[in-house]
């Protein structure tokens, strides 16, 4: 009986990939990549550059996009039996981006894999906005300061800009432009630094909200950080 591997595969670069990610994915028979309508499993071809996968049999896990609790439900349920008709005869990794303990829906899967029976690991891996922020050179968090990741869109969000600390924005979508607007109307477009496609061939930095002209991409994150400490960097 094999064990499910969520394998990390870090924020674009493949160097960013750990040790630990490499062998499991090396060791694993079956690779099993997540992938939405319409979306280029970046993942996979991140972990490629990586790891030796010749011979692997890869298979595809689709994940509708909706919000709909009850849709989702149905085919959470229908990828963890289908990873655990594959579990049953080889050990199955997963990559996802970023790192799994950060908005992943392995979390929905892996929980149900294990309710069936079978065995999972976590390998954690370099969030997106960690790495955003090393391309920036600026701390997320120094000493005693609160650091916040807060998604786009949740409860109070113009309510947790004012709270103390760096804020990681995440979850923007397509709805950027609304984001920007908020950001400028709270005083904040020239402390907020801005990172699409981290790691990748089209990476592009902002220091800016004002120096963005052209649609940003789904890998985008924003950076706000306090005043005081944009000055002083």
């Amino acid at each position: 009986m094999g064990k499910l591997y969520g394998v990390s595969v870090g924020a674009g670069e493949p160097q960013l990939m750990t040790v630990k990610a490499v062998k499991i994915l090396k060791s694993c028979g079956v690779i099993a990549v997540p992938r939405t309508k319409g979306e280029n499993t970046l993942a996979l071809s991140i972990a490629q550059q990586a790891a030796d996968l010749t011979g692997k049999l890869i298979i595809y896990l689709d994940f509708p996009m909706t919000r709909d609790k009850k849709l989702l439900d149905e085919n959470y349920d229908s990828i963890a039996q289908l990873l655990c008709n594959e579990l049953a005869e080889n050990d199955v990794a997963v990559p996802v981006l970023g790192d799994i303990s950060v908005y992943s829906t392995f979390s929905y899967i892996g929980a149900r894999v294990e309710k069936m029976g079978f065995e999972t690991e976590i390998c954690p891996g370099v969030t997106g906005f960690s790495a955003a922020a090393a391309k920036l050179k600026l701390p997320l968090c120094l000493g005693n300061e609160p650091f916040h990741v807060i998604p786009f869109g949740c409860e109070d969000f113009e309510a947790q800009l004012d709270i103390c600390g760096t804020k990681v924005i995440m979850k923007t979508g397509s709805r950027y432009m609304e984001l920007a607007e908020i950001l400028r109307r709270k005083g904040l477009s020239k402390c907020t630094a801005i990172v699409e496609n981290c790691g990748l061939p089209n990476e592009r930095i902002y220091h800016s909200i004002d120096e963005i002209k052209d649609e940003l991409s789904y890998f985008t994150v924003f950076i706000v950080y306090d005043k005081e400490k944009r000055h002083e960097a």
